[in-house]
């Protein structure tokens, strides 16, 4: 499944209310302790849903989960997905009307235990793959970030990688964005339908 690009905004830049189906990302700077972090990047959520909705910041439909916050009410006739995801000195926010969604953001830079994580999260063939990739660095990111978002958009745990069969992958579209500053972020999405 091909979904549409992502809407990409800099808070505080307020990206429009999107057609459903269509991912916005939002990057919002934050203080590099993660508890300021994220109470930034959710009272950045609660003004971009406010906009939204012309509901008060107090009175939105937003329940917080262990998971991370959890959308209750409907925006113009559909249901909202909700993904967060923290990096240095940044976090990214991702909302999809009508679908599910993940968001993950990663450096790309090498780590020593890179391939020991490959093969036991990725497993041996996508393991085997970056291994032979002109930048390995690079490709492991690629990969590491459409897993975690994938993750995050079913809310679901990391798992270490499994023969069991995965979810069809024309349920699933996944955007990868770069950023200037070495930043990969990678965006799941999935229909409410496929769900």
């Amino acid at each position: 499944m091909k979904s549409k690009p992502a809407i990409i905004s800099s808070w505080p830049e307020l990206p429009p209310l999107p057609p459903a189906g269509q991912p916005v990302l939002i990057r919002v700077r934050t203080h590099a302790a993660r508890s300021s972090a994220r109470q930034e990047v959710r009272m950045v959520l609660r003004q971009v849903l406010a906009a939204w909705t012309g509901i008060s910041a107090e009175h939105l439909p937003l329940n917080e989960t262990a998971l991370g916050p959890v959308w209750l009410g409907q925006i113009a006739g559909h249901t909202l997905g909700i993904s967060l995801s923290y990096g240095e000195n940044e976090a990214w926010i991702a909302l999809l009307r009508d679908g599910l969604v993940g968001v993950d953001v990663m450096p790309v830079r090498k780590f020593a235990e890179a391939e020991a994580v490959s093969l036991l999260y990725l497993g041996p063939d996508v393991c085997a793959r970056i291994r032979l990739c002109s930048d390995p660095v690079h490709a492991f990111a690629l990969a590491w970030t459409e897993l975690e978002a994938r993750v995050k958009c079913l809310k679901g745990e990391l798992t270490e990688w499994s023969t069991a069969p995965a979810q069809s992958v024309s349920e699933w579209s996944c955007q990868h964005i770069s950023s200037c500053d070495g930043v990969l972020v990678a965006v799941a999405t999935r229909p409410v339908a496929a769900g």
